[in-house]
């Protein structure tokens, strides 16, 4: 494909979370995607407030990441940000974000039923902290990814909808995937990778789906719109765009 390749989230940083337990591992993940054509990913360690500092999350992510200095893939600073209310205790989170940029990758409980006090808490943080939230995986969130109307309601506040390859790729899942993306209700995509076992780097197959099954103006866009989180620039001008 002729398009740039972004991988919007992964856990490619060695020695800090769940993702590549060293640094040949990590390397290895790089060379995965740099084979697949991908020419750049965010580092997007998993930042959890009841666990950790910010303090202590950055330091580790620093030593991390310089790990990686000579990555064959251009490489982006982030974090995976698990939403809770212990983030308001800090007065900035702009750290977090992808490439200082206004863009924060948010993941939440799995098993959670989203009630109007969640699109509020959400609302807050983003006017609290001039942050856009990326929804993570939002499609493993059952309730939530079974309820269009409430995605679009996390669109209306101007998130960002983030899905993982591997829903494109595994059949159980696609018809829903491919359905919401062509109806405009998913704007970037993720490997989420791991290790090189089972949650490797594969993200261009999705997109050969995808363009298999849509076409290739949709991956185009995709890939548009994970440029403009990198860039820091508006995704979309939702309004105009959706009609809402």
């Amino acid at each position: 494909m002729v398009i740039a390749m972004i991988d919007i989230h992964t856990h490619i940083l060695p020695y800090i979370d769940d993702g590549a337990k060293d640094l040949t591992e990590a390397i290895k993940m790089t060379e995965c995607l740099y084979l697949q054509q991908v020419t750049s990913a965010v580092c997007s360690p998993h930042f959890d407030p009841t666990r950790n500092t910010l303090e202590e999350f950055l330091n580790m992510r620093t030593k991390s990441f310089h790990l990686l200095k000579d990555s064959k893939i251009k490489l982006y600073v982030g974090s995976e940000t698990m939403f809770h209310d212990f983030l308001f205790q800090y007065p900035d989170l702009s750290q977090l974000c992808i490439n200082n940029t206004k863009y924060l990758l948010l993941e939440f409980p799995y098993d959670k039923h989203w009630e109007d006090h969640d699109f509020n808490m959400i609302e807050k943080l983003m006017g609290y902290y001039n942050i856009i939230p990326i929804i993570a995986h939002i499609e493993r969130y059952r309730p939530l990814w079974n309820h269009k109307k409430q995605i679009k309601k996390l669109i209306d506040l101007g998130c960002v909808i983030q899905i993982n390859t591997n829903t494109i790729i595994e059949k159980k899942n696609r018809r829903k995937a491919l359905h919401y993306i062509k109806k405009d209700l998913i704007d970037v995509l993720g490997s989420d990778c791991h290790n090189m076992t089972y949650r490797p780097p594969i993200y261009t197959v999705a997109f050969d789906i995808i363009e298999q099954k849509l076409g290739k103006n949709y991956c185009s866009e995709l890939q548009h719109k994970a440029e403009c989180v990198i860039k820091g620039t508006e995704v979309r001008n939702r309004i105009g765009h959706r009609g809402f």
